[in-house]
């Protein structure tokens, strides 16, 4: 085993360890201290589960022991702290020429930097692989009043203003009331249209889990805000993005709700609106057989099946998720549609990987003010995993719009609402 960095309250590891000169490989896990303050272990899976509070002291030993030679064993420690540890920008690449974004991006004409500046962002987080980034950055004409990030749904591979590159129909109309109105705008892609699809895509590609891959977007973030002049070469007196604001659809706004809850990033954001989410709330809820978990529906003021959708080409909804276990370019394993159709995940997987990672926790960000969205004709669980966060996170207000589907920014009336509410919040 190598040696791990520390760990967030509530997460979880995948821990795996092999016996030297043996065929029985099978190893057993224990913890010491061996009380519930050290969190949990599956003494068969390897699966550790850090405690929902920092315990005192917080140093806890995780030992595994060859199960053909009982004095055979190996030890490591970790270190639990408040918040999942965040990743970092290694390095980072402005793509060249005048016109330095793809071709296919909406061009907002001279006053906001035409096509914008686009970056190629290489991130590393602890415990999964190195993933590229990219921004596409346009500047208001004077000063900027803040900078707001934005992104798309699923694993946020894609431009927001560009519906052809896993964007909306009405995302450019977002972005240039927001530009009009002095900010910064920054758009967060894990691929598309950058990448040529040559490469991986999606922050929650795995391994790792996905509140784990969440530290990619919440890196990214981080970055934007501690380096506000490469973001507005033209504001170089700032010493942060500040005011910073983020809006996300459906797997953006999940990406969103674990940087400010899971990694901390509530100190760095002014305002959020999560729009269509944060889909991701309660993993074990979605990743469950159908009709074994309901919850309120918001906009229809009725009860709804919390399952993820399957099947289909794609997998259904269920294959996004599955595809934060698997290694790049693999099929296997697939935990949460096997959940769903009756074939339990690991203890407590679902449940730690969860924004919720408690299940039914008071969320206090008090430096937030947090709006979300919901289409009242989205019939997907996105409103009650929403819902469900709003419940349990008392400074979340939320609206439902008349005749607007899952994808918010598509619809002009959603697109308004969205940059209406981040200018009239995001400011010092």
């Amino acid at each position: 085993m190598s040696q791990p960095c520390p760990i967030g309250v509530g997460a979880n590891w995948q821990l795996s360890a092999s016996v030297t000169g043996a065929a029985n490989q099978n190893v057993t896990w224990s913890l010491s201290p061996s009380s519930a303050s050290s969190g949990t272990i599956g003494s068969g899976t390897g699966i550790y589960i850090a405690p929902n509070t920092v315990p005192n002291p917080a140093m806890v030993t995780i030992t595994a022991t060859s199960v053909a030679d009982t004095s055979a064993s190996t030890s490591i420690q970790v270190t639990i702290v408040a918040n999942d540890p965040i990743g970092s920008v290694s390095s980072y690449t402005q793509f060249p020429g005048p016109q330095s974004c793809p071709t296919s991006s909406f061009n907002y004409g001279s006053n906001f930097g035409g096509q914008g500046t686009c970056f190629q962002l290489h991130v590393s987080c602890p415990l999964v692989a190195d993933f590229s980034a990219y921004l596409k950055v346009n500047n208001p004409s004077g000063a900027p009043t803040g900078t707001v990030l934005l992104g798309t749904g699923t694993g946020g591979s894609g431009l927001y203003d560009d519906q052809n590159a896993g964007g909306y129909t009405d995302g450019s109309n977002v972005v240039l009331s927001l530009l009009t109105n002095g900010y910064n705008t920054v758009q967060v892609s894990f691929g598309a249209p950058f990448d040529n699809g040559t490469t991986p895509r999606g922050w929650l590609t795995g391994p790792g889990g996905v509140r784990r891959l969440a530290c990619r977007y919440a890196t990214v973030a981080d970055w934007v805000y501690k380096n506000p002049a490469v973001i507005n070469p033209g504001d170089v007196s700032a010493s942060n993005s500040a005011p910073m604001c983020a809006t996300g659809n459906s797997g953006g706004s999940a990406a969103i709700a674990y940087a400010v809850y899971e990694y901390g990033l509530d100190t760095e954001f002014k305002m959020i609106e999560p729009t269509s989410g944060p889909v991701m709330t309660r993993l074990d809820l979605g990743c469950s057989p159908p009709g074994s978990s309901t919850f309120l529906n918001a906009c229809t003021n009725s009860q709804q099946d919390m399952a993820y959708s399957t099947g289909g080409a794609n997998g259904g909804d269920a294959a996004i998720i599955d595809e934060a276990y698997q290694a790049a370019g693999a099929t296997t394993p697939t935990p949460c549609t096997d959940a769903i159709n009756g074939t339990a995940a690991p203890a407590g997987l679902f449940l730690s990987d969860s924004i919720l990672y408690q299940g039914a926790q008071t969320v206090t960000l008090p430096n937030l003010t947090i709006k979300q969205l919901f289409g009242d004709s989205d019939t997907s669980n996105a409103v009650p995993q929403g819902t469900f966060w709003n419940t349990y996170v008392p400074a979340s207000l939320f609206q439902c719009l008349p005749g607007v589907a899952h994808d918010i920014p598509s619809f002009s009336s959603g697109a308004t609402q969205i940059a209406n509410d981040i200018e009239a919040a995001c400011h010092q």
